[in-house]
């Protein structure tokens, strides 16, 4: 069964947009328990409107619609394919997705939204910074909080549309002065607007956390990224990771796993022994998951993940988390409850 349906998913991917899930490869509808309202519900601002935390349902918490600049010749292309995509995760039942862009083009994410009736949260903050437009990189502590403050709490780019969560990125260890900068100034607006924050932690998500932390941030509002990513550990074992992560997580933080797919990465039995880690020392509620699907326009290649590496990587869309993820975490001794948890549960009392 699992080999068929990953064959059928990659015969789906043929041409640059020839995606194309069957209506049910794959349903959470029979395996998980049914939706209910989870926590004390927030109301969280989307693409399409506010929407109470108790209705999100499953939430892919960790994921790009649109990834880097899309040049003007590849709007409407862009656009068509990633509502493929988004269409295809309706239809094996993911019903909010988290998108970790920070600087996107809000007026092509408001021609995806119209298509599609998945709920979309967007973000704001900044990304790696070599990656960062100029007008990002050169500001100052007070305009990156105004920055911040504008897009959660009136509008971004001239709209009414407003992010619900701030993503920062650090891309070495120790943080650098500007990693320092934006750290700190998404940790003093999360105390005055009680948004979360989610971070890319490759490399010591235990300095992110301390850092935040230090800087006023709640501990519960955190969630870190890409922290089984074991090529930015510094050769250190799944053992030593894990223990940071323990740490990070007794102390109120979130982890995101992502590199399902991703061997060449993180080996599976590594990928899996961190996330049991922390549900058998009772965390199962740190635990967050994702497919964390990005794809960018190279040289005029549409590249889908990082298929021009490992062509392997262009199956992974947001569908594949309950395509082939699912199943795999179960095959693997995952419970429908672990899986619930992971992917309704967790999601909703994060942003709630």
């Amino acid at each position: 069964m699992e080999s068929s349906r990953r064959g059928f998913f990659r015969k789906s991917l043929k041409g640059t947009l020839g995606l194309s899930l069957a209506p049910a490869v794959f349903s959470l509808e029979n395996l998980l328990p049914p939706l209910k309202t989870v926590g004390n519900p927030k109301s969280i601002p989307t693409m399409t409107g506010e929407l109470s935390t108790g209705n999100f349902g499953v939430t892919l918490i960790h994921e790009h619609l649109l990834f880097g600049n899309i040049p003007i010749e590849k709007e409407s292309e862009s656009i068509d394919f990633t509502v493929r995509m988004l269409k295809d995760a309706e239809r094996v039942g993911i019903n909010t997705i988290v998108d970790l862009s920070p600087t996107r083009d809000i007026r092509l994410y408001q021609k995806i939204a119209s298509q599609v009736s998945v709920n979309l949260i967007v973000s704001t903050g900044s990304y790696i910074e070599r990656l960062m437009p100029d007008v990002i990189k050169n500001m100052s502590a007070e305009q990156y909080k105004r920055h911040l403050r504008q897009e959660l709490s009136k509008g971004i780019q001239g709209t009414d549309i407003r992010a619900g969560i701030i993503k920062v990125a650090a891309n070495q260890t120790p943080l650098n002065d500007w990693e320092k900068m934006v750290f700190k100034a998404a940790a003093e607006v999360q105390q005055e607007l009680k948004v979360p924050i989610a971070t890319h932690a490759i490399y010591n998500p235990g300095e992110q956390f301390d850092w935040l932390a230090k800087n006023g941030a709640d501990p519960t509002k955190l969630f870190f990224s890409h922290t089984e990513a074991k090529f930015g550990w510094g050769g250190q074992t799944r053992e030593d990771i894990g223990q940071q992560l323990l740490r990070i997580a007794r102390s109120g933080g979130h982890m995101l796993f992502n590199n399902f797919g991703y061997a060449f990465d993180t080996p599976w039995e590594d990928l899996v022994y961190l996330i049991r880690l922390l549900c058998d020392n009772g965390l199962r509620e740190k635990v967050l998951t994702s497919a964390d699907s990005y794809w960018h326009w190279k040289n005029g290649k549409m590249v889908v993940n990082v298929d021009d590496v490992h062509p392997e990587t262009r199956d992974k869309t947001y569908a594949y988390m309950i395509t082939d993820a699912v199943p795999a975490l179960l095959k693997s001794g995952f419970s429908a409850r672990d899986v619930h948890a992971f992917l309704v549960e967790n999601p909703a009392k994060f942003f709630s």
